[in-house]
């Protein structure tokens, strides 16, 4: 949905429907921040954390 209303900014850009358009795509880009812990895009995110966790902690147990 942002892709297509980004292309469609480039298409309408001197067009009346710019303004209105880019308050749209503005609060869909916004939203997509707000909701961004709880979707798919931060998996990655998480991932990396779980194995910085996994590492300190083998690292200390080895220690022991």
């Amino acid at each position: 949905m942002t892709s297509l209303q980004a292309l469609a900014l480039l298409v309408l850009r001197d067009s009346a429907a710019m303004g209105p358009l880019l308050a749209l795509h503005l609060g869909v880009v916004f939203a997509l921040f707000i909701t961004l812990p709880y979707g798919k895009f931060v998996h990655g995110l998480y991932r990396y954390a779980a194995l910085v966790r996994y590492a300190r902690e083998r690292r200390t147990m080895g220690r022991v």
